[in-house]
């Protein structure tokens, strides 16, 4: 036992005693007097070295702050300058998980800073590799591009037709590429956009303009094959040989890469080509409406030559006209290449022979209308002279339909006017045996040699002879010529 034992079972011996020796009474013990009793002691057996054992305070452990919208913001902007770089494009799989690392660090940023900061450092290492990438992607792409621009110039030969413009584009391309072999990445964006730009107005202006020289290449060739079709080179012989030899000069110019002259050629080359058509349709047309004024002056003077019965039966004599006196002051004129007006001109696709038969049939229907408008016989072929020198007039004027109807109408006049011919008499004889009638007569070869002809004989005098099988010795007949 040792001494510290031996020292507290002796103090309790002595309490022991003192107690058994004092009265019943409880004493009263100020508090001075009481002392606290120790704690039992840890009785540790000899030859144990003992070790103090100590309870440890608690440590309190150091708070991480959350993460900062600044820190945010700094992994947002690296993503943000990838993307000017477009790295979305060169390098989307980076960017993707950059965009969604960022998301959960935002996430994380209260309740695990410390991954959400360790997500955050990912975020901006992929965003500069994005970046890098996106970068030599544009580099690539932009001396792709350039590559792909020059020869496209090239195809369309840029270099021969503007060699001034297309050098200064090529100059714009050397400097870009300078610029990004120094580094310089900026400028040489500016450069890029620049040099990308009049690239494309280059080739967008020069193929426009090689465009319209083809346009008017293609509408010459139209022009002049229509022109040939009408006759051109009988017609408008000259118009039409001028505008192929201005198409060949023209298109030898835009071989020789001079745009301007083929330009002001084929369109000369074109006007002609369309003048050759204007001139020989309406040549065409003047010439059938000149054989229609001939034929209806020769009507008009022979006409005018025949004897006719008046209203009150009296045979008048011809009286001779000829139209020459007329053209003589009124000379025929030839259309002319001035005449044309251009664009808008319209070309003329008459069909003279087609109409005049639909006229003539409405004319022959109105024939006895238009006759009996008229006060005299003689007054018809007056009115027919009249019409005829308005439509030379109206054919002057260049006006070849209207003259066309003004000629019809005329020859309706003369038609009317030849109704009234006395082209022979023939005086009703006494045959007994033989009697005359208006078939016999119709047939002698001195009058129609066709007895079927009657008709004519009894129309044209039925006032004298009311039923045509009774006719008398001694009637003289009028013995209408035969039309022609």
């Amino acid at each position: 036992m040792n001494k510290k034992a031996f020292l507290i079972l002796l103090i309790l011996s002595v309490f022991v005693i003192a107690s058994c020796k004092s009265t019943p009474e409880e004493p009263v013990v100020e508090e001075e007097q009481i002392e606290e009793e120790a704690p039992p002691e840890e009785v540790i057996e000899e030859g144990i070295s003992e070790a103090p054992v100590e309870t440890p305070e608690p440590v309190e452990e150091p708070q991480i702050e959350p993460v900062s919208r600044e820190e945010l913001q700094l992994a947002r902007q690296a993503l943000l300058r990838a993307e000017e770089a477009e790295a979305s494009r060169f390098a989307p799989d980076l960017m993707e998980a950059g965009y969604a690392d960022l998301q959960k660090a935002a996430d994380l940023a209260e309740s695990d800073p410390e991954q959400s900061r360790a997500l955050l450092a990912g975020v901006i290492e992929k965003a500069d590799r994005a970046f890098e990438l996106g970068k030599q992607g544009l580099i690539a792409e932009a001396r792709a591009n350039m590559a792909k621009l020059d020869a496209a110039l090239l195809e369309i030969e840029a270099d021969k037709f503007s060699p001034e413009a297309y050098q200064a584009v090529k100059t714009q391309f050397d400097d870009t590429n300078r610029m990004i072999d120094q580094g310089n990445l900026v400028k040489a964006r500016e450069s890029y956009n620049l040099s990308s730009l009049k690239a494309r107005n280059l080739h967008r202006q020069l193929s426009e303009n090689i465009r319209w020289v083809k346009i008017l290449e293609r509408d010459t060739n139209t022009y002049l094959t229509e022109a040939e079709e009408a006759e051109a080179y009988i017609w408008a012989d000259k118009e039409f040989l001028e505008a192929s030899d201005l198409l060949s000069v023209g298109m030898t110019s835009f071989r020789q890469y001079d745009l301007k002259a083929s330009e002001a050629t084929l369109k000369e080359a074109k006007f002609k080509a369309r003048n050759a058509i204007y001139l020989a349709e309406k040549r065409k047309e003047q010439s059938a409406t000149d054989q229609l004024l001939l034929q209806i002056q020769q009507d008009l003077e022979e006409a005018s030559a025949l004897q006719v019965q008046s209203e009150e039966g009296e045979i008048l004599d011809g009286n001779p006209w000829s139209g020459s006196e007329y053209l003589n002051e009124n000379p025929l004129l030839d259309v002319e290449a001035e005449d044309y007006e251009g664009e808008d001109s319209s070309l003329l696709n008459y069909d003279l022979d087609k109409s005049l038969d639909e006229e003539v049939e409405i004319v022959e229907e109105e024939e006895e209308e238009m006759a009996g408008s008229v006060n005299s016989v003689s007054a018809l072929l007056e009115k027919a002279k009249t019409l005829w020198q308005e439509g030379v007039q109206a054919r002057n004027d260049g006006e070849y339909e209207k003259s066309k109807e003004l000629f019809v109408q005329a020859e309706a006049y003369i038609k009317a006017y030849r109704a009234n011919a006395v082209g022979q008499t023939y005086t009703v004889q006494y045959n007994p045996d033989d009697r005359d009638c208006l078939w016999k007569i119709a047939g002698f070869d001195g009058i129609y040699d066709d007895p079927f002809l009657w008709p004519k004989i009894w129309k044209r005098n039925q006032k004298k002879i009311p039923n045509p099988d009774l006719i008398y010795p001694g009637q003289v007949l009028i013995i209408p010529p035969v039309e022609k």
